[in-house]
């Protein structure tokens, strides 16, 4: 092997997650890295094109059936093309025939390959019975696994996977660029208190809890933004108008980045209490920006940002909620001036996950 060339490795995942992009930017300074999108381009998450990048990516563009949050691809194809040359592959999943696939000729070739792995066990759909046994038996082959928590890291350690193998970082998003476009988009405070809550309208994101609980605790100036769509659009909907509150609780619907950043310099809480959530970016994004945040005990990022000034923890139940959410109110003085945040970025990430990268490459 030629040790002054470039690594190549590849990235398999289905979709191209906008905030994956930094993390791939920086890796592409010391990688030849080649991302390769299992979905067609057009997806259900309107997340757009990567455009110019120093990474190289391609589309499988293969067929899927959505199955609520997930796409399940019933196809094996698309694996020996990407692997030629490869010096390491960095998988995205397991659920699918085509990730199957591709770490089972990965060893075959001896192509290192490294799980990127970030369900804990309450996350998992399948707990036991075939789908559970593939998935232990499969995980058996990689020779390191990327995680982003503890709960993560315990699901593998539960499934057989030996500790030594298990890298856990963090799950960062581009912190910087949102600190810094709050900064310079802040309003003037009004006098009420201006919570929020993004993501999907689905019932693991328990919106209605949150809508309830605004309810209880507002005061009169008080408002609450919900930027997203989904199926539960109607209920909420109604529920607010049921609860005399629909003049102050707005629908903004799904939000590109930049109309988000922006949310967030008009905003002082954002509200994730999720009864299920693998980490929650937005509560990155949000603290970067200079806000409080109140996070359910459920979400992935709430034991790694517990410490972290303007950062309420509660559990998933509507009193809960809003008593976290009156201390948030009660407790505010202004925006965060130094958010501990920012000391996770994706190019921290990228660089700790290339370290590793290399020495496995170099076994």
């Amino acid at each position: 092997m030629n040790e002054n060339r470039k690594k190549q490795v590849v990235w398999l995942t289905n979709l191209p997650a906008p905030y994956r992009f930094p993390i791939w930017d920086r890796m592409a300074e010391s990688v030849d890295l080649h991302v390769v999108f299992t979905l067609k381009r057009k997806n259900w998450r309107n997340w757009p094109e990567p455009g110019i990048k120093k990474w190289r990516y391609k589309y499988l563009s293969l067929n899927s059936i959505q199955i609520k949050e997930h796409d399940f691809i019933p196809s094996f194809r698309g694996s020996p093309k990407f692997l030629r040359d490869a010096d390491c592959i960095i998988v995205g999943g397991w659920e699918n025939f085509v990730y199957i696939r591709t770490i089972l000729l990965a060893k075959r070739y001896r192509i290192p390959v490294i799980q990127f792995y970030e369900s804990t066990n309450a996350s998992q759909r399948f707990k036991r019975g075939p789908v559970a046994q593939i998935r232990k038996w499969i995980f058996q082959k990689p020779n390191k696994f990327f995680t982003i928590s503890q709960g993560s890291l315990q699901s593998l350690v539960d499934m057989g996977v030996n500790s030594e193998k298990i890298e856990v970082l963090f799950n960062p998003a581009d912190v910087g660029w949102f600190y810094s476009f709050a900064k310079g988009r802040r309003t003037p405070q009004s006098q009420g208190h201006r919570y929020i809550y993004v993501g999907q309208l689905i019932e693991r994101k328990n919106v209605a809890s949150v809508i309830k609980a605004f309810a209880a605790v507002k005061n009169r100036d008080d408002t609450l933004t919900i930027a997203g769509d989904g199926p539960l659009a109607s209920e909420l909907k109604r529920l607010s108008n049921s609860l005399g509150i629909d003049c102050v609780v707005h629908f903004v619907g799904h939000k590109s980045q930049e109309e988000l950043a922006a949310l967030y310099s008009e905003s002082n809480t954002l509200i994730l209490a999720s009864t299920n959530e693998v980490w929650g970016l937005v509560i990155n994004e949000a603290l970067a920006s200079g806000l409080h945040v109140v996070v359910s005990n459920k979400c992935g990022v709430a034991d790694f940002v517990k410490d972290m000034e303007g950062t309420y923890i509660c559990a998933t139940y509507q009193g809960s909620i809003q008593e976290a959410m009156k201390s948030s109110s009660n407790s505010w003085s202004g925006y965060i001036q130094n958010p501990e945040i920012l000391d996770y970025t994706p190019e921290r990430f990228a660089d700790l996950m290339i370290s590793k990268i290399i020495i496995e490459v170099r076994k």
